[in-house]
């Protein structure tokens, strides 16, 4: 049974993702209002909270700068919940 209740965007997209004032690079494979799984060789422990910064592909942009928590962690990424969006 399908738990999303955003549909999800696929994209390709640098981010880096910061916990305890490490940074980390990756990629956001999908995307919705509520999450993003990114594709990262960091290893994070699941309900850690982490800030994710999402870059535009085109251009060195921000996109956005968002609180996350850590909802899956498999050999390929991370899975995110975001914290706040627009939506809340």
């Amino acid at each position: 049974m399908e738990k999303r209740k955003f549909a999800r965007l696929a994209m390709h997209a640098d981010t880096n993702i910061k916990l305890n004032n490490v940074i980390y690079s990756g990629t956001v494979r999908d995307l919705s209002m509520k999450g993003a799984f990114v594709m990262t060789n960091a290893s994070v422990p699941i309900d850690r909270m982490v800030e994710v910064t999402i870059y535009t592909s085109s251009t060195p942009n921000l996109l956005c700068d968002l609180q996350a928590k850590v909802v899956r962690s498999t050999e390929y990424g991370i899975g995110l919940e975001f914290e706040k969006t627009v939506l809340d």
